[in-house]
């Protein structure tokens, strides 16, 4: 067998390119529904256009192939700058990024079908499509890297800009002012929100250093076991998160249970997280209100980590978890001092009050809560009485040294367990 000159050998593979330029939409339109029938999420994508874009980013690529292949020279990322447009639709069109890649494997594959096909029909260019092999590598190497790298990148810049879509929204919301453009009553529409809605906010802070805003959206996003979304808006402001969902079952016990799950989702990966949560309104006007309900309910965990939903407050805890100022200066100063000592020490008279207080002014079933002697909780009962100048048998002298409590003490125990729900466990 006679060797060909280099001449002839490379007007063989500028033939075969030429071929291949000749074939490239069919090609393409082969490889667009071999993707759209072979990967799940172009398969059942709702978006019409989707069939014709895979489509023309497979001639895009293809004819980047066949000029190489004519040029003798491997693909450069130049080739490719029209496959971060591409890589932005897909993102915009729910496709995953493996899904992405996998479908310009399959690309691929049927790119290099077509040069055997070729190859048989025209015998004198299978030496040719041989040696084609190393472009299509190049090709299948620079595209899908650069393909990842456009995909993560517009991955990353419309979640940014959907963080700050979200976060405009909500700040407009918490000022009642009722969205008017376009674009962003569609957003609520997407989050399943209304005008007159019935809506739950929610309101939370890390408890902890380390916490990812991305992991937390993530967590927020999923309802339970079944990892089902949840429909709302979550936007971040000075480190503190603000959701706002809608309460389609008129209860924010749905929105409650989310908010658990996520928590302990992020509590594995340890991530703690302080949760407050309205109860139900009526009407984006109402997102002002429930957000100051929602910061009240947070406030009641006093930075402890946990959900802890208004409703499970009573009258007395909520109005005392506000904490007024004026309040404070109207406490006796000698049930001040009483209160503020124990504090600085070991609350054991706190702790006696309290259990007194549950035991309905029942010293001897307070002592067995305690799991002290009968004569022992009588005795710091005395000292309490001595020390603040209160009767306690007396249920308003009894209640005014609960409020005190409440109001002096600056945050919760932090060693006290305490479950998803915000109560100790």
């Amino acid at each position: 067998m006679v060797d060909r000159p280099h001449s002839d050998a490379q007007n063989l593979t500028c033939e075969l390119a030429q071929h291949v330029e000749d074939t490239v939409h069919e090609v393409a339109a082969l490889a667009a529904t071999r993707i759209c029938e072979q990967v799940p999420s172009y398969r059942d994508n709702a978006d019409p256009g989707l069939r014709e874009d895979v489509a023309a980013h497979c001639r895009d690529v293809f004819d980047t192939f066949a000029h190489s292949l004519a040029q003798d020279r491997f693909p450069s990322r130049d080739d490719f700058r029209i496959t971060g447009n591409h890589a932005l639709r897909r993102v915009t069109q729910s496709i995953p990024l493996a899904d992405f890649l996998q479908a310009f494997r399959i690309s691929q594959s049927t790119l290099w079908e077509s040069v055997l096909e070729i190859a048989r029909q025209h015998p004198d260019l299978q030496a040719a499509a041989t040696d084609s092999v190393k472009f299509i590598m190049g090709v299948i190497e620079a595209g899908s890297t650069i393909a990842a790298e456009g995909y993560l990148e517009a991955q990353q810049f419309l979640l940014a800009d959907a963080a700050r879509a979200a976060r405009d929204l909500v700040d407009d919301l918490l000022a009642g002012k009722t969205p008017t453009v376009g674009s962003r009553q569609a957003t609520l529409r997407t989050a399943g929100l209304e005008l007159g809605s019935a809506i739950v906010v929610a309101s939370g802070l890390a408890a902890s250093d380390g916490g990812s805003r991305q992991a937390i959206v993530r967590a927020l996003g999923v309802t339970g076991a079944d990892h089902t979304r949840t429909r709302g808006l979550i936007a971040f402001r000075h480190g503190e998160f603000i959701g706002i969902f809608p309460a389609d079952d008129g209860s924010s016990d749905t929105v409650t249970q989310s908010l658990s799950h996520a928590f302990d989702t992020l509590r594995a990966q340890r991530i703690e997280l302080t949760i407050g949560i309205s109860t139900v309104h009526r009407g984006l006007g109402a997102v002002p209100r429930a957000y100051g309900e929602a910061v009240t309910a947070r406030e009641a965990l006093s930075d402890s980590p946990g959900v802890k939903p208004l409703n499970d407050l009573t009258s007395f805890e909520y109005l005392i978890t506000k904490r007024d100022d004026t309040a404070r200066r109207l406490i006796d100063p000698a049930v001040r001092r009483f209160v503020e000592d124990d504090l600085a020490a070991d609350r054991v008279y706190i702790d006696t009050l309290e259990a007194y207080a549950k035991a309905n002014l029942n010293a001897k079933a307070a002592a067995e809560t305690l799991y002290v002697h009968g004569n022992t909780a009588y005795y710091r009962l005395d000292r309490i009485a001595e020390r603040t100048g209160k009767d306690l048998r007396r249920f308003d002298d009894v209640l005014d040294l609960l409020v005190a409590v409440k109001l002096l003490t600056p945050h919760a125990r932090r060693d006290t367990p305490r479950g998803p729900s915000g109560r100790e466990s």
